[in-house]
């Protein structure tokens, strides 16, 4: 396990948060990713999260928010909602990915790990926070 992680595990068990994620490192991988799986609770919904960390200077937290959003009769307002949301907050950015689904990203800057628990609870603190204020919005425009 690379240090990043090693530092979030053990604040993990300092602050006994047990059974909050589950933890995989990725075999043979060249820059020792390792991912903390979770959820959140928004509105009644569980959306999946992870945490990234890797030997690069940075760590993700990427939430799913949804699956498979873009349709032709929703494109335009999902990415348009998407736009507003990436030009009004610094912090995280939305995006769809590949396989259609609206991600959320939280690029942070973790070079030793020394404050990746605290950085990570921080950012939790926020999307948790932007989600339940903007989680009806966004579900309007994939749904319209």
């Amino acid at each position: 396990m690379n240090k990043k992680a090693e530092a979030f595990k053990k604040y993990l068990d300092a602050q006994k948060f047990e059974g909050v994620f589950s933890i995989e490192e990725l075999a043979g991988d060249e820059w020792e990713t390792a991912l903390f799986r979770s959820q959140v609770d928004i509105n009644g919904n569980k959306l999946p999260t992870v945490v990234i960390f890797d030997k690069s200077v940075y760590g993700l937290l990427r939430v799913l928010v949804a699956p498979q959003v873009l349709r032709d009769e929703n494109e335009t307002a999902v990415l348009k909602l998407v736009n507003e949301y990436n030009k009004k907050y610094k912090a995280f950015k939305y995006y769809v990915d590949d396989a259609g689904s609206l991600v959320l990203d939280i690029c942070m800057i973790a070079a030793d790990g020394k404050e990746a628990g605290e950085k990570v609870y921080a950012m939790y603190d926020v999307i948790i926070q932007h989600l339940n204020d903007s989680y009806k919005d966004i579900m309007k425009s994939i749904w319209g």
